[in-house]
């Protein structure tokens, strides 16, 4: 029997899952798994249990060579850190020292473009020139074509 009458794990069935004996199916050990999962009491027989067996003995230590282990990835890791940060300065070294400064073109402002009393004074000028121009060379067209009154 795995479960008492109260609904938690019977005597038997902790020593003989802390025995690791083979008592139990598939579905007896998924619920015996699921109890021990929420039931803080049976955990605590279980622990209990386990506590007259017998540990299991590593094939070996990591006393020795962890130490070592925690040493050498601190080692990379900061060289690694490092190297990205000395890869990122000798790009932005190479860029800054290596490109051509660049020659970008000023903006035009509101106040360097003319006023519009600036545009019509020299609109009007270029007007009246074209004016006299026309003029004079008419009056010259009609002038080589005036009849001579001393004739």
């Amino acid at each position: 029997m795995v479960f008492r009458d109260d609904g938690h794990l019977s005597a038997e069935a902790l020593t003989a899952l802390a025995r690791n004996e083979d008592n139990f199916d598939g579905l007896e050990r998924l619920e015996i798994a699921e109890h021990l999962a929420f039931c803080d009491e049976c955990l605590q027989r279980y622990a209990m249990a386990l506590e007259g067996g017998t540990l299991l003995i590593p094939e070996r230590s990591c006393r020795q060579t962890l130490p070592a282990r925690i040493r050498s990835r601190a080692f990379h890791l900061a060289v690694s850190r490092y190297a990205t940060a000395a890869a990122a300065v000798a790009l932005a070294l190479t860029i800054l020292w290596g490109a051509e400064p660049a020659n970008f073109p000023r903006p035009i402002l509101p106040e360097d473009r003319p006023s519009v009393s600036q545009q019509l004074s020299g609109l009007t000028g270029e007007i009246s020139d074209s004016l006299r121009e026309t003029v004079s060379g008419l009056s010259n067209f009609f002038n080589d074509f005036r009849p001579s009154r001393f004739m």
